[in-house]
């Protein structure tokens, strides 16, 4: 009898231990290679919504909404560095985090980011007595830099800004990922010609100009890297196709392609052409370059041709 009670005890611990191994995963729920849980998933906020990346301090980061951001509620977000980093920046950096409306005003308080495995956790509360969340900012402090960089919070990657000519607006950066400024690229579908304008700001509105013998590239990935090289219009006034002049003090930020270059724009041509392009530039010694970015047509249907 002893027997036979040992026995049948021993067997309801070892059913108890197998018991508890199986609740370590709830439903049998799929787990990523790390142990975090899938791709997809948050628990804890809802779903994971991966907004794009950012370079910032010369680094570059991947930034994920986690859940909804809902006005008044308090949402999440992680970020990891994207690329190879020297160091350990992971400690070595400053990270801060926030939401504001499309209009730049900032919705919740700068959240700095703690510290989990290889990312970062953000908390974040948009007030809910302002306007709507529009994008996730995040601000950079290392060795000397202080930089902030943003992402709408809808997921396209890139944020669509605005632009004076009816053209694509970009950031660019030099060489050492310092911010530098914006372009503006219009691809005309009629003729398959770009133009071309370079500023200090977002709204293109104050110029950052090059000498007149400057050559802008433009890399067309999508086209097997296909280059094509913009230059100044003229050097008397350098007009835009609307007729306005781009030339103050000897100096420009606009230029075209072909021009009078001779090279081949035929393939440029149609509405239906689109690519994903990087610009690129020199000047004073320094390189420049711009945020990968996807190029598609002004369209002159019902217009009169340029």
């Amino acid at each position: 009898m002893r027997f036979l009670i040992h026995f049948l005890l021993l067997g309801l611990a070892v059913a108890a231990c197998g018991g508890e191994k199986e609740a370590k995963v709830p439903g049998g729920a799929p787990q990523a290679g790390d142990g975090k849980p899938a791709a997809g998933t948050a628990p804890d906020h809802g779903q994971a919504v991966a907004l794009g990346t950012v370079t910032a301090a010369g680094h570059t980061f991947a930034i994920t909404r986690l859940g909804a951001i809902v006005p008044g509620k308090e949402g999440a977000f992680e970020v990891t560095l994207a690329g190879e980093s020297k160091g350990n920046p992971m400690t070595d950096l400053s990270v801060f985090l926030w939401v504001e409306t499309k209009e730049g005003e900032q919705l919740s308080a700068p959240a700095k980011g703690d510290v989990e495995g290889d990312r970062w956790h953000f908390h974040a509360v948009p007030r809910a007595d302002a306007g709507d969340p529009f994008r996730a900012v995040l601000r950079v402090r290392a060795g000397g830099k202080d930089e902030r960089a943003g992402l709408p919070l809808s997921g396209h990657g890139h944020e669509h800004v605005d632009s004076p000519h009816h053209g694509i607006v970009a950031a660019f950066r030099g060489a050492d990922g310092a911010a530098a400024g914006h372009l503006e690229l219009k691809l005309h579908d009629d003729k398959g010609d770009l133009e071309l304008w370079l500023a200090k700001d977002v709204k293109i509105s104050q110029p950052f100009d090059l000498p007149m013998d400057a050559k802008i590239k433009v890399v067309f990935i999508d086209h097997k890297n296909r280059e094509a090289t913009l230059a100044v219009r003229n050097r008397e006034k350098n007009e835009d196709e609307d007729g306005t002049p781009n030339v103050r003090g000897g100096k420009t930020n606009y230029f075209i392609f072909p021009g009078d270059s001779g090279q081949d724009a035929s393939w440029l041509k149609g509405k239906e052409f689109q690519s994903i392009v990087t610009v690129s530039f020199e000047h004073a010694g320094r390189k420049y370059v711009s945020e990968e970015f996807a190029l598609v047509p002004h369209t002159h249907e019902g217009e009169e041709a340029h």
